[in-house]
């Protein structure tokens, strides 16, 4: 592989979801797993830089093609010609040098099919599931190493920090932070601060493990400790915070204590208490006081659940895994290792894994019950109305798509569509 952009021989690639989108399950009901985020960007945007001029087609889940159809995107049997596969697990850092034909594997898994023309034809490839079947129809096989193939979010958390870094030098430009009255530790050559920042008196930016970057028009208020590395998007506001090595999305709100984080865009923990070792998702909100362990009492590796199946992370640090939509009340209390669904309500303290569309107050003496699907809908509304977005056909049709497909999570788990009431 190649640090440079090659020469444009590839002119087509198609960047698809294989059968391990489950793993991350729920931040994957609401997007393609190329849609994750690490560092600065999404893992398709990471793929996508490295091929500047090459069309580029998408391969999904069918229920998730309706958030992408007006972009031109979605593959199907009517494209033509030399086209690269590639696995939208990969964490790309630089252009894959593949000429010959024929599938790339990484510790077994595909990584990379590279399609000529009449190979392509006979494939017959019409969605992701055709992928592992193409194992058997006679291509060429290689073994390539030296990749980042994530199988897990904690796989994402554990690289944040590094692609922060390596992003840095790339999107580092036009820096503007001898306006602004920050006290900054280390050198200010690894601050970048966006245009129309405005921050408060007494900032502390500390780079000496990393870089910082600042998104255009976000605010920083008084008191607020930023170290480095990491980045925080557009259009945040940060109030009072303590921020270290994490990645936030635009439209955020940041208070409190965040560490070794991912947050999508639009979520918000305005407030006092901790989230470390985290992976949250969009439209999230965390009430005052929301906190959750990433360390085990006994210093041991923290197990994580993934389809009914309990998996050693062999991470002595890993916190929470929380889906879309979903809010927490004050004072919620979240166990290590927990994951909390989509559009979840959640009460008190979690110890345990909470399924989509479900209010969960069990600690707080509450029988769990059903989120109706018309009262989540409404709620991410009003949330939306409030940033300027607009409730769209597609994302409604979206959450109806995602209540159907975990109705059964939540029937396991003897969850009815019951009011909610707190005794």
């Amino acid at each position: 592989m190649h640090e440079k952009i090659l020469g444009d021989y590839l002119d087509k690639i198609c960047i698809f979801e294989d059968i391990y989108y489950e793993n991350f399950l729920p931040l994957t009901y609401s997007r393609p797993v190329f849609e994750l985020r690490c560092g600065f960007k999404s893992l398709r945007e990471k793929i996508e830089y490295f091929f500047p001029n090459s069309k580029k087609y998408l391969m999904m889940r069918d229920y998730l093609k309706s958030s992408f159809s007006n972009t031109g995107l979605i593959y199907d049997r009517s494209v033509e010609g030399d086209i690269l596969f590639i696995n939208g697990r990969i964490i790309l850092k630089e252009r894959p040098d593949i000429t010959d034909e024929g599938i790339y594997y990484f510790d077994n898994e595909i990584a990379f099919i590279y399609f000529k023309e009449k190979s392509l034809n006979l494939a017959d490839i019409s969605g992701f599931n055709d992928i592992e079947k193409l194992k058997d129809i006679g291509l060429k096989e290689f073994k390539i190493s030296n990749i980042k193939l994530i199988k897990y979010p904690w796989d994402l958390i554990k690289e944040n920090s590094n692609e922060i870094k390596r992003e840095f030098l790339i999107h580092n430009k036009d820096n503007s932070t001898k306006a602004q009255d920050i006290v900054i530790m280390g050198d200010e050559k690894l601050v970048h601060l966006g245009k129309n920042v405005k921050t408060e008196s007494n900032i502390v930016f500390d780079v000496r493990k990393g870089p910082i970057y600042i998104g255009d028009n976000t605010e920083i208020r008084a008191f607020s400790r930023i170290a480095g590395p990491t980045y925080i998007g557009k259009n945040c506001l940060i109030k009072s915070g303590r921020i270290q090595d994490c990645s936030i999305g635009d439209v955020c709100k940041i208070g409190g204590e965040i560490e070794d984080s991912i947050f999508h865009g639009y979520s918000n923990k305005q407030h006092y208490g901790f989230i470390g070792h985290a992976y949250i998702g969009e439209w999230v909100n965390l009430g005052a006081g929301t906190s959750n362990s990433d360390l085990k009492d006994t210093y041991g590796t923290i197990k994580y659940k993934i389809g009914g199946t309990v998996i050693d992370s062999g991470e002595q640090f890993f916190g929470c895994v929380i889906g879309d939509n979903t809010k927490s009340s004050i004072g919620t209390l979240i166990y290590t290792g927990k994951k909390i669904g989509f559009a979840a309500h959640i009460y008190g303290i979690i110890t345990d894994d909470i399924p989509s569309f479900c209010i969960w107050a069990k600690s707080l003496n509450a029988s769990p019950s059903e989120l109706f699907l018309d009262s989540a809908i409404s709620i991410y509304s009003r949330a939306a109305e409030r940033r300027g977005v607009t409730l769209t056909k597609e994302y409604a049709n979206l959450m109806k798509s995602i209540f159907e497909f975990t109705k059964d999570e939540r029937k396991g788990l003897g969850i009815n569509p019951i009011k909610f009431c707190l005794k």
